[in-house]
């Protein structure tokens, strides 16, 4: 009598675990369900080399950083505005077949911008920043970035800070009263004294 008291309270047991296990696994789906998916077809806006407006909201392209407007990068034939370039070439690459962009609700960058992957047909645009040298690899396209330096193409025929290093010069040169030279000078004497303490 003793024995089947045992397996019933295995049995018991096995379907309170798999009733368990059951339960998270539809709380899950049912999560994965909720977030929804988003598809818009435009018309877009071109803000920069890698951020589009729909309806006055903004769209960051997934796996790409451009270099922003007003960066200088040099080739050459002398500087270039390359964040000028970059938005040049975006708008070149919407035009003609309809370009659709589609991402994750609440998936947004720091600023705020919904994160998208944009296809005209069956061509990926961020791809396409990235293999023309017009962006970097930012997440996405590390084969097409390689490609593209070992061409020569874009940004890469020449010299350039990439996006987000630029991007922090110019916080530090609006920060700081003396600018980015003066607060990395200052902050590297400051490591060298630490350093011969």
């Amino acid at each position: 009598m003793g024995g089947n008291v045992a397996v019933i309270s295995q049995r018991l047991r096995d379907v309170v675990v798999g009733g368990g296990i059951l339960f998270l696994a539809l709380l899950i789906i049912a999560k994965i369900e909720n977030v929804q998916a988003i598809r818009t077809r435009g018309p877009f806006v071109v803000l920069d080399g890698d951020t589009l407006a729909e309806e006055g909201r903004r769209l960051r392209m997934k796996g790409i950083d451009a270099p922003e407007l007003g960066q200088m990068c040099d080739r050459p034939s002398g500087s270039y505005d390359c964040g000028m370039a970059a938005r040049a070439e975006l708008i070149l690459l919407l035009r003609g077949a309809p370009t659709e962009c589609f991402g994750q609700e609440g998936d947004e960058d720091r600023y705020g911008r919904l994160l998208v992957t944009c296809r005209r047909g069956a061509v990926d645009l961020g791809h396409q920043m990235v293999a023309a040298g017009l962006a970097v690899a930012d997440g996405d396209y590390h084969m097409a970035e390689l490609q593209a330096r070992k061409s020569g193409e874009g940004i890469w025929a020449g010299s350039f800070d990439r996006p987000e290093d630029w991007r922090r010069l110019q916080r530090l040169e609006a920060t700081e009263p003396g600018g980015w030279l003066q607060t990395l000078t200052f902050d590297a004497v400051g490591r060298w004294f630490r350093g011969n303490d």
